[in-house]
């Protein structure tokens, strides 16, 4: 089986699936990884949907809502964001990927004299680090000792319960307790309300709103739950379990 994911090896979707059997390889982007799973090029993918301090990761959801793999799995990963560089580095720019730099905002506004760089990978920031002694990465501990890089400061992250949650994703089906669906309204008062209470007797636990192209301010919604589905007109992205999920 050969699973894909966004990033470098040691990047924090390569640890999510530390525990999960198989070929793993590492992508460029969200898209690619959904592309190669969509063309048959891979079996599953990985990708981030949500993280306990920025949210939500919209990304996702709209590649979810565009095409038609399905979500067969979830996985939550500890995210510890350490600073790292080669010794004795003289810092100018710190980089790493968008998402991480967003959970790091408290440690950027201390350091107003570094330029900080938005890079595809926190792993693969590590790499450009191991090659330039103007860089630091903001990375998992782990890929310092595999880059050839120093630490220079552990659990950057604007607070220490810093997770993030992915889902797995592939072209055939599974079953399990939670589910996703997406779905569109008429544009009317009332109209979410009413769509709402019809969720009455399951757990919804995550609502995201998504705006749709060419219809301003008219919007998609997104829906995680646990337990019956309504007859309703929806989108089903998937019925799947909790593969792994893990605090340290």
């Amino acid at each position: 089986m050969k699973i894909v994911y966004q990033g470098a090896p040691l990047s924090y979707s390569h640890k999510a699936l530390e525990k999960i059997d198989g070929e793993k390889a590492g992508l460029a982007t969200f898209r690619d990884v959904y592309e190669a799973v969509s063309s048959g090029k891979a079996d599953l993918g990985l990708l981030p949907i949500e993280n306990a301090l920025i949210g939500t990761i919209y990304e996702t959801i709209d590649l979810l809502a565009e095409g038609d793999l399905k979500i067969v799995g979830e996985l939550t990963t500890k995210v510890d964001h350490c600073l790292m560089a080669l010794s004795g580095a003289k810092i100018q720019k710190v980089i790493s990927h968008p998402k991480a730099l967003e959970q790091c905002t408290n440690f950027i506004k201390e350091h107003p004299e570094w330029e900080i760089v938005p890079y595809y990978d926190t792993a693969g920031a590590a790499i450009a680090a191991s090659k330039d002694p103007s860089l630091a990465a903001l990375a998992p501990e782990g890929a310092a000792q595999e880059y050839g890089l120093e630490i220079v400061q552990k659990n950057m992250q604007d607070h220490e319960q810093n997770y993030t949650r992915f889902f797995l994703i592939s072209k055939t089906a599974a079953e399990g307790r939670k589910k996703t669906l997406c779905f569109t309204l008429e544009h009317k008062p009332g109209s979410l309300a009413a769509m709402l209470a019809k969720f009455a007797e399951s757990n919804l636990t995550h609502i995201v709103s998504r705006p749709i192209l060419g219809k301003p301010f008219e919007y998609l919604f997104y829906v995680d739950l646990e337990g019956p589905i309504p007859n309703i007109n929806a989108k089903h992205l998937g019925s799947y379990e909790t593969i792994s999920h893990w605090r340290d």
